[in-house]
């Protein structure tokens, strides 16, 4: 999704641009119709990756592993990070001036319910799976700021048209399939795609190398998301809002579910559920980049319109 959102942004402003995928798809298509050069291969096979890169001066590396239902934890390492090593290594084989990676919030490992920004420190080990994958792959990035321009983002979770995963969420509440919320108060980090894609630019022409520039619109609560959710598809917001105990033990079960189907859960920690995600602060996008974020009930109503359209 990020990925094509920025080469839509690259061919408006007149850009040659180079699309890698692993497979034909309809996005692929849109793209190539638009006038991306579409080329096959996989961050984790070196020759594919040094064949695509070959001859350009910029690369945006938004190839990853992100479902957070992937059972098999060894494929975040081998997707996420050797394949970062590999993307890398043919930048810096084939000459490329600029590389931008794109990660996410959750490679910072931010301690529930504080403030999180680009300085925050991991407050614990890391765990296998998506989180550590693209804090080791952020590594590899900053370790070659001495030999390439390299600047990260991260994104908070992204939402708006193209989206597969999130878009679930909005999709079920537009059908009026949840009349029940949980964690009302908490906080959900979101960004809107289009502003990852125009961040990520300003990034890789404005950043500093070596640096990285959290992308998230101020702070929601869910019960906040699903006020704008219910203001943009004309539906009654969710009157029911479950006790945090009841939620925490329904999450649980879900997760012992996921395990007997073999589906990961995405419930990670008690102390997670007990608190919720970190408030990221995407501000220094703003001072530094000039990023301009969406107004969120903008960008919300965009998503919803999107989706509505594609019944």
């Amino acid at each position: 999704m990020v990925g094509g959102a920025i080469s839509r942004l690259l061919m408006k402003r007149g850009d040659r641009v180079r699309v890698l995928v692993r497979r034909r798809s309809i996005a692929a298509l849109e793209l190539e119709a638009l006038g991306a050069e579409i080329v096959f291969g996989d961050v984790t096979d070196i020759a594919s990756m040094t064949a695509a890169i070959g001859g350009c001066t910029d690369v945006y590396h938004c190839a990853a592993l992100v479902d957070p239902f992937h059972w098999d934890l060894d494929d975040f390492d081998r997707i996420n990070v050797e394949g970062t090593r590999n993307v890398l290594n043919a930048a810096l084989r084939s000459g490329v001036r600029r590389f931008l990676h794109l990660s996410s919030i959750a490679a910072l490992g931010a301690e529930p319910g504080l403030r999180a920004d680009e300085f925050t420190e991991p407050h614990g080990p890391w765990k296998p799976g998506y989180g550590r994958s693209k804090f080791e792959s952020g590594e590899l990035v900053i370790a070659a700021a001495g030999e390439l321009h390299v600047v990260t983002v991260n994104p908070a979770i992204v939402f708006g048209p193209g989206d597969r995963h999130f878009v679930q969420l909005i999709n079920a509440f537009v059908r009026g399939r949840i009349p029940i919320i949980a964690f009302a108060d908490r906080p959900m980090p979101l960004v809107y795609v289009d502003d990852v894609a125009r961040g990520s630019l300003l990034a890789l022409e404005r950043g500093e190398s070596g640096q990285r520039y959290i992308l998230a619109q101020p702070t929601v609560t869910i019960a906040e998301f699903f006020f704008e959710l219910a203001a943009a598809s004309g539906r009654r917001p969710p009157r029911v809002h479950l006790p945090d105990w009841l939620a925490i033990a329904g999450a649980w079960a879900w997760s012992f579910v996921s395990w007997a189907r073999r589906k990961r859960s995405p419930v990670t920690s008690l102390r997670v559920l007990r608190i919720g995600s970190a408030k990221f602060d995407g501000g220094r996008a703003s001072r530094e980049l000039g990023l301009e974020y969406t107004a969120f009930p903008g960008a919300v109503a965009a998503t919803v319109s999107k989706l509505l359209r594609s019944d």
